[in-house]
Parts: C-alpha cells; structure tokens; sequence
C-alpha cells in the first residue's frame, strides 16, 4: 500500500492550484429531469479544477441550476482555509477530516452538518480523491478499497453515530481488509446491474418507446417513472405505459417528495396492486417521522412495494434514522452530504440493517460517479454479494459531455477502469471552461 500513502502526501492544498467553475446544461423546459417537484431543470454541476507541479484533478458536485455558483463559492472559501495541509495530513486530524471540511469557521452556520457547507466540502473532498487516485493510477472506487483502514476511518465520519455502530462499522472495514486486493480485481472484471429514469414531461408514449429502445438495445429490464400528488392522472399515465411495454420489463416510480403522507398510503396501494417495485422519495428526506409511519403502514396492509429514498438525504445522521426507521432502499447519492466519503458511510448503515444499497445518478456526471460507490460497498462493506444481486442507476443523456462515459452493455455498467473518478469533461467542453466568477458556463443538450 505505499504507493497508496505516497499518493496521499504528494497532494498540498496550495488555493492558487484550484479553479471553480459554474457549468450548466440547457435543457427544455418539461424535458429530460423534469419531475414532480421540478418541470424546468437545468443540469448543473459546480466543478473543481485542481492543477498543481505533476499534480491534478477534477471534481463535481450537482444541482439544478440557481445557486450553482454558491457551492462554487463555498468550496472556494473552504480550499482557502486548507491551505499548506496535505491530503494525508487531514486523514490523521484528530478533530477527523469530516469536522474540518464541514465546519469551516462561520460559514457552518448557513447549515450545520448539510446543505450547502456540506455539498461545498463533497467537491473539495471529491476533487482530492480524484487527484490521489490519478497520482496512484487507480480508478477511485479502487483507490479507496485499497486503503488501509485506519485511513478510510480518517476519511469517513462516524462520530455522530451510535458508539454501538461506529465500532461495529470500524470492525466491518478492518475486517475487510483481508482480501480485498483479489475482490478488486474480481469486481474490475464484474459489471454492475442498472436500472433507467424516465421524466414526468414526456408523453406516455414517448416513455414507453424510450423504455422499449432501452431494453431492445441495452437490455435493461428495469425502469423509474416520475410521478406525483395528481394521483389519478399520474396513475392513468402509469397504466397506459405498463400496456404499451414488454410484460417482462419492471417499474419503480418517484414522486420527489411531493406527497402528503394520506396521498403517500394510496399510491402503495395502488403500486403493490399494479406490481410496481418502489415508490421514491414520497417526503422530503429530512421527515424522519412520515418515513416511519409510512412503513408501519405498510407492514399493517402487507403492501409489496418498497420504501426508498436517500438521493437528496442532508447527512449521515438523518440516513442512520431513515434506514432504522423501516426504510427498503438508500440511494445514496455521490455528489449529496459530503461526497463519496458520506456515500461510503451510507453504504455501512444500509448493510448494518440488510437495506438495499442502490447509489443514485439522476444527474450529469452521476452516472460516472454512482459506479465507484457501489464497487467500493462490495469491495470493503458487503463483500458476500454478488454484483449481479446489486442496482445503480443511470439516465444515459448526459454521459455523452464526459471524456470516460459510463458504458452500458446487457443491463449492465462495466466497472470504471481509468485513474480517478472519471469526470473529466471532453476535450472540446473541458477547452472553455471558465472560473465561475466570470460567469456560467453554458453547454447544449
């Protein structure tokens, strides 16, 4: 593991190395990611440059558009703060990485442990991976499989979590660590199962021909459609999209947190009816409560559809409560809480519970990103599952802007095999990028 190590010091935060910069995706309105909650978005990601002597990397966070450029400006402000330190040097902290990226002096305040902070210190800390596992030549769900545990227990923040799960979360990657050299090379040759994501502003035709085109030509057999609290014509919508495809093709839907908890109890009725597999993100994902009732509700009235959620999930804490409050599925999300090092953490609490661990990537760029949170989970969390019995998502339109896309064969994404996190734009975008403080940088659907 000493290249590992020496990966790890050759990275000195020196503020003048990083550039940030404010990307944005036009896409129509009631297009691709409309849903529920959103009929206009603008794929957004605030994206870290870091170029430094025979050092770089690339990093990215998303969000929808307005207030991209705050996250730019608060990972900026935390970079400052970091200055002179290296990336081994804040792994041995003895206040934790986590606290240091995630309460920076004042600027804790706008949200304490989430928001924006916590998304800013995901691109700093995503950026820094991307760097080490470059400088290592290893793809980054490799990189951090690799690491000796007492590293990634500098990487990870389990502090606010029961003593009872820390210690037992700390067993879990030491013991891990037997064997994971030949698990990683396992899962270099394994592929991953994908589910596709559909948009509420396309017509029930339109979906069911992208859903068609999608399992003739990638053979993915699993589908998310959008939804919402207009419950019978979304249902209707739902029903016509079920005639016009395959009989062997699976559904979940996503409500994006739009529901009243009443409004929540019909639709598990009528999804366990219709076979549906799970409806997503029927609350807000701080509402731990509704989230408890509704699957007690569920168990009283034996519904099958699952309960999931996580993609938009503020913190580690809250995931802890979601999954010990009868939660099916996380979804963990690559660019939400603080980056792949929450992600990872996530993944120990689903697993400590028999969760499903399924990342999500309804974004541009996580359909990259999502990949290496689910090979690090089999490498070093749930290391007796087969990848064939796991799921990620992928929504495809965006994977085209990235210089390493996302390759999807037979329902599957094969393993990222280049150094770092794969998130590099292509050549022609990564040519006119500009820092955020001159403004956004457009790019084209």
């Amino acid at each position: 593991m000493d290249n590992l190590r020496i990966a790890l010091d050759a990275i000195q935060i020196s503020p003048k190395d990083w550039e940030f910069s404010d990307v944005r995706l036009s896409i129509p309105p009631l297009s691709f990611g409309s849903d529920a909650a959103n009929s206009h978005t603008q794929y957004s990601n605030a994206v870290a440059r870091l170029n430094g002597k025979n050092l770089t990397g690339r990093g990215m966070t998303f969000t929808l558009g307005e207030g991209n450029q705050f996250v730019c400006e608060a990972a900026k402000f935390i970079v400052d703060s970091l200055e002179g330190r290296t990336f081994a040097d804040l792994l041995e902290n003895p206040r934790g990485f986590h606290e240091l990226l995630t309460n920076p002096s004042q600027l804790r305040w706008i949200s304490p442990y989430s928001g924006l902070p916590v998304m800013a210190a995901g691109l700093v800390i995503n950026t820094l991976i991307d760097a080490a596992a470059e400088k290592a030549q290893l793809p980054a769900w490799k990189f951090l499989s690799l690491l000796e545990s007492e590293y990634l227990l500098g990487l990870v923040a389990l502090r606010h979590l029961p003593p009872g799960e820390t210690s037992a979360f700390a067993k879990i990657l030491e013991a891990s660590q037997i064997g994971v050299r030949e698990r990683c090379e396992a899962l270099g040759d394994s592929k991953l199962p994908v589910y596709f994501t559909t948009w509420i502003g396309h017509s029930a035709e339109e979906i069911a021909a992208q859903i068609t085109q999608q399992h003739d030509e990638r053979d993915i057999a699993l589908f998310k459609l959008k939804v919402g609290p207009n419950i019978d014509l979304d249902f209707k919508k739902l029903k016509r999209i079920r005639a016009l495809i395959a009989p062997g093709i699976s559904l979940a839907v996503d409500a994006n947190q739009t529901l009243t908890f009443d409004e929540a109890c019909t639709w598990m009725g009528l999804l366990s009816d219709l076979r549906v597999v799970w409806l997503e993100e029927p609350f807000a994902p701080d509402n731990v409560t509704l989230f408890r009732n509704l699957a007690e509700e569920k168990e009283r009235r034996s519904w099958s559809c699952e309960i999931a959620t996580g993609e938009n999930c503020p913190n580690t804490q809250t995931a802890y409560e979601l999954v010990r409050g009868g939660l099916d599925r996380f979804q963990s999300d690559p660019c939400r809480m603080m980056g792949l090092p929450d992600g990872m953490v996530t993944a120990l609490i689903a697993h400590g519970r028999g969760v499903a661990f399924t990342p999500h990537a309804g974004g541009a760029g996580l359909d990259e990103l999502s990949p290496h949170l689910q090979l690090f989970n089999l490498a070093r969390v749930d290391i007796t599952t087969d990848p064939e019995d796991t799921l990620t998502e992928t929504i495809g339109f965006c994977s085209h802007l990235y210089e390493n896309p996302i390759r999807v064969e037979n329902g599957s994404a094969f393993a990222p095999d280049s150094p770092g996190l794969g998130v590099r734009f292509e050549a022609s975008i990564e040519s006119r990028i500009r820092d955020y403080r001159e403004g956004i940088t457009w790019l084209e659907l």
